[in-house]
């Protein structure tokens, strides 16, 4: 048949460091030339809020100066380890490698700007993070009003000198 065989992929990928760093540096400036793009037409469009749900972020992705806030949904390496399995149907060694690939979810937790606790219930977690958006939504309209004014200062420039 057709297509990628993810399982067969994984194993290759989760396996080995080394095959997992080339694919990595094949890989991850094109993802980040992709969303430094999409992040720029959000901001164009006048997007209040763009949400990126980025695994590697602190790994290996060269776009965290584009990112206002980086929010960590939290939960115990255990309840992460029995997610993956869960819901990918995953072996539990399959899950490790894949965890044991990434920075452990508490130097994340360092990291983030924002922590949402997701070892409750969803209903706690619901209401962490329509708190946390509210209060975000607070801070954007300064920022954005400041980086407006930078790009069309930047486009002024541009047009002059031209």
């Amino acid at each position: 048949s057709s297509g990628i065989n993810a399982e067969y992929g994984g194993a290759l990928v989760f396996g080995s460091r080394e095959n997992r760093e080339a694919l990595n540096s094949c890989i991850h400036p094109e993802i980040a030339k992709i969303v430094r793009r999409r992040l720029i037409l959000e901001f164009l469009k006048g997007t209040e809020l763009v949400v990126l749900d980025i695994p590697l972020l602190f790994e290996s992705c060269n776009i965290r100066p584009y990112m206002h806030s980086v929010i960590l949904v939290y939960c115990t390496p255990e309840q992460q380890k029995k997610r993956l399995m869960d819901r990918n149907d995953f072996t539990e060694e399959a899950a490790n490698a894949r965890i044991n690939s990434q920075w452990s979810i508490e130097e994340k937790k360092d990291l983030a700007d924002h922590v949402i606790d997701n070892t409750g219930l969803f209903l706690e977690t619901e209401s962490q993070t329509k708190t946390l958006l509210a209060e975000l939504r607070k801070g954007i309209l300064p920022i954005r009003n400041i980086l407006l004014l930078l790009f069309l200062f930047a486009v002024a420039v541009i047009l002059y000198n031209f």
